[in-house]
């Protein structure tokens, strides 16, 4: 009897064929639940901050970032719907997740490929733990996004990349050049990071080419170099862009210096989160040894696991169970008890065998994907461990290489339906967080029964009652003072970008003149300092007295207008409670320029003094 015949005796057929179909459902599932919630929720700050750059990037001078302009066109052929983005966003990093994950999964079980099914089904699971990515409820494309998937698309290339010159192999080289570029493209501090990493894999995978390594080279600064010619038209534009962007960073003040990255964060999380870490990790352990055993009597146990943990998905992603556990700000590393599980299994089950069984290459992709939400993470001013949770799907595929020469002896993917339905439900129960507890949201998604048209492209949304209203008394005020779409808006709130995306107004200065930090001053007066003064002269002001966030008024001086003389106030509303992440309403006032003569010849006299 070979060993796919005995494999098929642990369960019965019709049993495999279900646990099968279970394991898609739960995809299906999850996939419905995230594109049905894509019409729930709008963030002021962070989300609006994205939509506005994709909206018209070509409007600033200075951006470190560049995923504005990449997702640019997606804007455009979306027509502008925000719920259309986001959905857009959302399959786009779970099917080059599925990419990744398919792939890597072959090869690490070659004998194992006529079980097409099972391994599509399999890896789209273990895919979905990419979508923790949106597990705070901003699914709005942006630099976060964009990293993710060019790391994926990078993976991909790593995967197929050979030192041999098949069509295969040169595809891979080149996803490995674009990866490299949307890297860059997306957040440039990643791009060196991941830059030293693909040179230590190949190194250590002996992959290293010395012309497969330039087609890859080549195609990353041939993207670029179009790149700098369809944004700025030259090459040294394109440099003076980013220049100017690290400057407005320095003036933030915001911790994103070469000293304030180079660092290891540390974590801590609770006694109740480990339990359940390690208990998680345990009950995988044993639905695997089950499996193994060949034994229908102990498969039985794996089976109850993997139908419990199904179960789990569905009545969540249906709204019948909510479990919201309180883990913290780390909550993301629940993933590590499937990697736990895996990595255990390996070891116990395949002993130094199967561990013998990983070759050189294998050993070296797992270690850079151990490292990979390290390189998501490296550059920002947050916790590196509670950023590069965003990216577990890189730390799954890293415990599942040890994995390989187990189901490699079964010649069967269905050893490890335990793990692809334990992802599913670790996905859920963390987007479930996000639904519930969305960023700088005042309610769960679920309670928002109020459909808006939020920009001018009409986009619709279901919002609270108090982000409606917050909307519509600003749209009200506006047209009643004469606002038309495209007009400027200087917004000294410090935190409402959203409004000014309702208003459809044009942003001068940045994207989101970003209050609250010791630089903010410094910041919005450098980014003002790149429009020309006829624009600084017709732009209306968004003022918040006292507000958290605000811009100190001596900007106005600063760049010639005299606010509030010069302005007449033609309109105020209050604020959501919840806007910003303020629990309390706040007055704001909308200013009209009065005298554009005078700010225009006093702005012009500053400058050329």
């Amino acid at each position: 009897m070979t060993a796919k015949e005995q494999t098929s005796n642990f369960l019965t057929k019709a049993w495999q064929k279900a646990l099968v179909a279970l394991c898609a459902l739960g995809t299906v599932f999850i996939g419905w639940w995230l594109v049905s919630y894509s019409f729930y929720g709008f963030d002021f700050t962070d989300e609006s901050f994205y939509l506005v750059w994709i909206a018209n990037p070509f409007l600033y001078e200075g951006s470190v970032t560049q995923f504005g302009f990449v997702y640019h066109p997606l804007y455009w052929l979306l027509g502008g719907d925000i719920a259309a983005l986001r959905q857009a966003n959302i399959l786009i990093t779970f099917g080059l997740a599925w990419g990744l994950t398919y792939f890597f999964l072959r090869s690490l079980a070659s004998n194992a490929r006529a079980d097409q099914l099972i391994l599509l089904v399999v890896s789209a699971a273990f895919a979905t733990s990419a979508l923790i990515v949106f597990d705070s409820w901003v699914p709005t494309p942006s630099y976060n996004s964009l990293n993710l998937q060019a790391l994926l698309i990078t993976s991909i290339g790593l995967v197929l990349a050979e030192k041999a010159t098949h069509r295969k192999s040169i595809i891979g080289w080149i996803l490995i050049g674009i990866g490299g570029w949307l890297t860059f493209m997306a957040k440039p501090s990643s791009a060196l990071a991941l830059a030293v990493g693909v040179f230590l894999y190949l190194v250590l995978a002996r992959k290293l080419s010395v012309r497969l390594v330039l087609l890859a080279v080549l195609c990353a600064l041939a993207s670029t170099l179009m790149s700098a010619l369809i944004i700025d038209g030259s090459v040294g534009s394109f440099i003076r862009r980013i220049q100017l962007g690290m400057e407005f960073s320095e003036h933030l003040g915001g911790g994103h210096t070469l000293s304030g990255i180079l660092r290891i964060d540390e974590f801590q999380i609770g006694e109740e989160f480990k339990t359940v870490i390690y208990l998680s990790s345990g009950v995988l352990f044993i639905a695997i040894c089950s499996f193994w055993t060949k034994n229908s009597k102990w498969a039985f146990i794996g089976l109850v696991v993997s139908l419990l943990l199904f179960a789990l998905t569905a009545t969540t992603t249906f709204d019948v169970f909510r479990w919201l556990p309180e883990f913290g700000r780390f909550q993301g590393l629940l993933i590590f008890s499937v990697v736990y599980a895996a990595t255990l299994a390996a070891v116990v089950l395949g002993r130094l065998k199967a561990l013998q069984g990983v070759n050189a290459g294998q050993w070296a992709l797992a270690v850079l994907f151990l490292l990979m939400p390290y390189i998501y993470a490296f550059g920002t001013n947050n916790n590196y461990w509670q950023v590069a949770t965003s990216a577990g799907v890189f730390w799954l595929l890293a415990g599942v290489t040890l994995l390989g020469p187990l189901v490699c002896d079964r010649a069967s993917w269905l050893l490890i339906l335990p793990l692809a339905f334990a992802t599913q439900a670790a996905t859920v129960i963390l987007l479930l967080t996000g639904f519930e507890q969305p960023y700088r949201q005042p309610q769960p998604l679920r309670l928002n029964d109020t459909s808006l048209q939020i920009n001018p492209e009409r986009s619709v949304l279901t919002l609270s009652d108090g982000y409606a209203a917050y909307i519509t008394s600003a749209k009200i005020a506006a047209e009643r003072a004469g606002f038309a779409q495209n007009m400027a808006i200087l917004d000294l709130s410090g935190q409402s970008p959203g409004i000014l995306l309702a208003l459809g107004a044009k942003n001068i200065g940045h994207p989101w003149t970003l209050g609250g930090y010791p630089g903010s001053l410094a910041f919005v007066m450098a980014g003002l300092s790149q429009f020309p003064c006829e624009d600084i002269a017709k732009a209306w002001v968004l003022f918040e007295p006292d507000g958290p966030r605000s811009i100190p008024i001596e900007l106005m001086n600063g760049i010639g207008a005299d606010f509030p003389r010069n302005y007449d106030r033609v309109g105020s509303w209050l604020t959501a409670k919840g806007a910003g992440g303020y629990r309390d309403q706040r007055i704001q006032e909308l200013y009209k320029p009065r005298h554009e003569d005078r700010i225009l010849r006093a702005c012009n006299k500053l400058r050329h003094r």
